[in-house]
């Protein structure tokens, strides 16, 4: 059984083959997994068995500019969450923008999350509340915040993806949160990458980027 971490490599080529990975924070933090998957070309396919894995809150990290040009604004006006998780209000896209009737199904999840990717999508496109649950990255990413939301949005920036993303937690079968021993089985059943929050921040440091949004404007 795979019973090492993959390489921050491993997993941007996974994810840009459209696959999800999973993605471990800190054991000093939560010491929780989520799945990961790029929102830019989400399938139906990929949320479903993405729901069915992980039984988790599915969540759309996207970057702060993307929620301010959205409408995305934050859920409360005071959080008291003790890790400023930034949930804002729920969305689904419009009928006439993406096809979305009810919002809840995989098919209508996967055409909302990437009309929120679309750089052309307005505020106009989303109705709300909705059946996704959108989260406000920081803008310079894990230098500004630890967190599975800043984590996936600076791997969609590695990857030259837009900023968008889907994340979900793992649940073990019993209903706890799943803990390393039991993400290592998942990812050697799933056959997908196993990497860490601070591989990344790693990655990042070994290759000089000081926060990944930057690489949004250097590829422009």
């Amino acid at each position: 059984m795979q019973n090492h971490f993959s390489t921050v490599e491993e997993a941007l080529t996974h994810l840009m083959n459209g696959g999800y990975i999973i993605l471990a924070d800190d054991e000093s933090r939560e010491n929780e997994g989520d799945l990961v998957a790029l929102g830019q070309d989400i399938t139906a396919s990929t949320v479903y068995e993405m729901l069915n894995e992980a039984n988790g809150l599915m969540c759309v990290p996207v970057s702060k500019k993307i929620a301010d040009r959205l409408g995305f604004t934050p859920m409360v006006e005071h959080s008291t969450d003790p890790n400023q998780t930034p949930f804002t209000i729920t969305t689904d896209g419009t009928y006439e923008a993406t096809g979305v009737t009810t919002g809840v199904s995989a098919f209508d999840r996967a055409a909302t999350i990437r009309q929120i990717a679309k750089s052309t999508a307005t505020a106009t496109d989303f109705n709300h509340p909705g059946h996704i649950q959108p989260l406000s990255a920081q803008e310079r990413g894990l230098r500004d915040r630890n967190g599975h939301t800043e984590a996936s949005i600076d791997l969609a920036y590695l990857a030259g993806k837009a900023p968008v993303t889907v994340i979900i937690e793992v649940l073990k079968e019993d209903g706890k949160m799943a803990r390393r021993d039991s993400l290592f089985e998942l990812a050697h059943r799933a056959n997908v990458p196993f990497i860490t929050i601070n591989q990344i921040i790693s990655y990042m440091d070994e290759k000089g980027i000081d926060y990944a949004a930057q690489l949004a404007t250097v590829n422009a």
